[in-house]
């Protein structure tokens, strides 16, 4: 599994770090989406699908590095958290090593993006240390999406 992929645009790099990558299983979202039926979009191989036409699901955060800030859009899955999913129930990953392999260690993140509050985008807002649970990136600030009628906007 790769852990980071990196892309730049423009002044600003982003990069790709990941907490988990499976194959099948993509079913409760994508019900549709059979092996048979997604052999037939060929482009989906190799980076997210396989040549059986199973999808590749991927659990990741963006770092988009201005040169300035350092955002951490999505914080994935989180580890020791209790999850219905038992494939994520108490995940043991090394999401916090990736991050810092890719060279952002958590005191260089000031912004975390949260798009949604789905489990798997806010999981490492916090972490337990001691049987405690405290804020992962306690430096940071927290954006997260508030309702304007039927859209959504951001809250600076």
């Amino acid at each position: 599994m790769a852990t980071a992929n990196q892309w730049q645009v423009g002044s600003v790099k982003v990069t790709r770090v990941v907490e988990l990558e499976a194959t099948g299983g993509s079913c409760f979202i994508l019900p549709d989406a059979t092996p048979e039926a997604c052999r037939e979009i060929t482009w989906l191989a190799p980076h997210f699908m396989t040549a059986e036409g199973e999808l590749i699901m991927s659990v990741h955060a963006l770092v988009v590095d201005t040169g300035e800030r350092r955002i951490l859009v999505d914080t994935c899955i989180g580890n020791d958290k209790r999850r219905t999913l038992p494939a994520w129930d108490r995940m043991q990953t090394g999401f916090l090593d990736h991050l810092e392999a890719a060279g952002y260690p958590l005191d260089s993140i000031d912004t975390v993006l949260c798009t949604h509050l789905h489990v798997d985008h806010v999981g490492w807002n916090t972490r337990l240390v001691d049987g405690e649970w405290e804020p992962t990136l306690p430096q940071a600030r927290y954006l997260f999406a508030r309702r304007d009628g039927n859209s959504y906007r951001f809250e600076v």
